[in-house]
């Protein structure tokens, strides 16, 4: 019926032309930073509260990434007396 098509002769030499080896992608196998998963679930989890329209929930989503972010330690603690260091400084 069909003279040429005998499938397994061509199978290998179609995989070497499309299939290349790669490194592994850490970024793609290391799993993710809690911290991080979350604050994407939020950030879509508030968009999608914004398109439906219920701002009180996009609020609530909003409030919590603020907190998220606010306690990762990077900067975060640091309070100032304006008034104080303005004393201090002599202004």
């Amino acid at each position: 019926m069909f003279p040429h098509a005998t499938g397994a002769a061509t199978v290998p030499t179609t995989a070497a032309k499309c299939a290349k080896p790669r490194e592994p992608d850490e970024s793609r196998t290391k799993p993710a930073d809690p911290r991080t998963v979350l604050l994407g679930q939020l950030t879509e989890g508030m968009r999608a509260a914004l398109a439906a329209g219920d701002v009180e929930a996009a609020r609530i989503a909003h409030e919590t990434i603020g907190r998220l972010l606010g306690a990762s330690g990077a900067g975060a603690g640091v309070v100032v007396d304006l008034a104080a260091e303005r004393s201090r400084r002599g202004g």
